[in-house]
């Protein structure tokens, strides 16, 4: 189905609208509070530490991480998770980038905004309950009767290409993406408007060489209406 007269404008989360990396932090929150099964945030270091020393690739490091995650939700009950982590969002509020608040009313004249993040759905539940965002491609921990299973059913790392299903339904024209990493490139891709936030040196090469449009907190929104007016 398409839907006329709007167009599609996809933001990643950690990095993009908030400032730092949710899941991490959730996590060591929550085993700390006895949510989650005592070690599970010593299994996530473990893995960041071998990405950061090059001893594993991103892809294999972040799946990991999404099957660590899983494994210590297992049996638990989907609500009280999503409400545990929509407190941490809402008490983290100013955690998430002064530009985005200032960005949504405007794009949503003409955009329908969707959240894109390797991180499982209830983050994205939390984050959209938030800013009153209903559409969001994310990674999906499996759950069944209410209880995750402790499986990962979808991941997204490496595929958030997938977009382009969704932007089937929009005018293609005037659509805008925002990643900050080389993980958002399959997504950077499918956009006419692509944009960087703040990139570290890999992913700036990329930007470059793709002429697309790198841009910081300070000057998001400025050069975002430019293009799309």
């Amino acid at each position: 189905m398409i839907i006329m007269n709007k167009k599609i404008a996809f933001f990643d989360i950690d990095g993009v609208i908030y400032d730092g990396h949710i899941m991490l932090e959730q996590i060591k929150l929550q085993e700390k509070s006895g949510l989650l099964v005592k070690g599970t945030w010593n299994k996530i270091f473990i893995e960041a530490v071998k990405y950061k020393l090059h001893l594993k690739k991103y892809k294999d490091a972040a799946n990991s991480l999404l099957n660590i995650h899983a494994m210590s939700l297992k049996n638990k009950d989907y609500k009280n998770i999503e409400d545990n982590v929509y407190q941490y969002i809402f008490k983290h509020e100013s955690d998430f980038f002064s530009y985005f608040k200032k960005i949504i009313p405007l794009l949503k004249e003409t955009h329908d905004i969707c959240l894109v993040t390797n991180n499982f759905q209830f983050t994205c539940e939390a984050v959209g309950k938030l800013f009153k965002i209903d559409k969001y491609i994310s990674s999906i921990a499996e759950v069944e009767d209410g209880n995750f299973t402790g499986r990962v059913k979808l991941s997204l790392v490496g595929k958030k290409g997938i977009i382009s299903e969704l932007i089937n339904c929009y005018d293609p024209k005037g659509s805008i993406a925002v990643g900050s990493s080389l993980n958002d490139t399959d997504m950077l891709d499918k956009v006419e408007f692509p944009f960087v936030m703040e990139p570290d040196k890999q992913t700036k090469k990329v930007a470059n060489e793709k002429s697309w449009n790198i841009v910081n907190r300070n000057n998001i929104v400025e050069k975002i209406l430019l293009r799309i007016s």
